[in-house]
């Protein structure tokens, strides 16, 4: 009876380590790079605008929002021409110590095997991992 409760409570706790893996996706600075450029790759625009910030740490108004819609798919048709994106690699991540910004470089892997390296900031906003711009 002794080891049915530990086994259980091992179980358990596994059970809720797996949960909060699922759910915090989001949280790492690397993924939402990830994300946004998947987002991209299957012409969700609009997902792809609620991935960015103003350079200030502003989350853009509605305009502005249309806008990086507007630029989302330039961009996707300027990957396009590319061949589309095949994936996109994280070669370095650097979280600030208080854990509120990053910086990520990358390489955007496109499917004529052109690569384009790139180096981003990102902020944690309640907890969401954000793309300066």
């Amino acid at each position: 009876m002794k080891n049915f409760k530990i086994y259980a409570t091992l179980l358990i706790l596994g059970v809720a380590f797996s949960f909060n893996s699922c759910t915090s996706e989001a949280s790492v600075p690397g993924e939402a790079i990830v994300k946004a450029y998947d987002f991209m790759k299957n012409k969700q625009f609009e997902k792809t605008a609620k991935m960015y910030i103003s350079d200030d740490g502003e989350i853009f108004s509605k305009e502005e929002a249309k806008k990086m819609e507007s630029l989302a798919a330039m961009a996707f048709e300027q990957f396009e021409e590319k061949d589309g994106i095949k994936n996109v690699e994280i070669t370095e991540e650097t979280i600030a110590e208080d854990g509120k910004s990053a910086i990520i470089k990358f390489i955007v892997h496109f499917n004529n095997g052109e690569t384009d390296n790139e180096k981003v900031d990102l902020l944690n906003i309640d907890g969401k991992w954000l793309i300066k711009i």
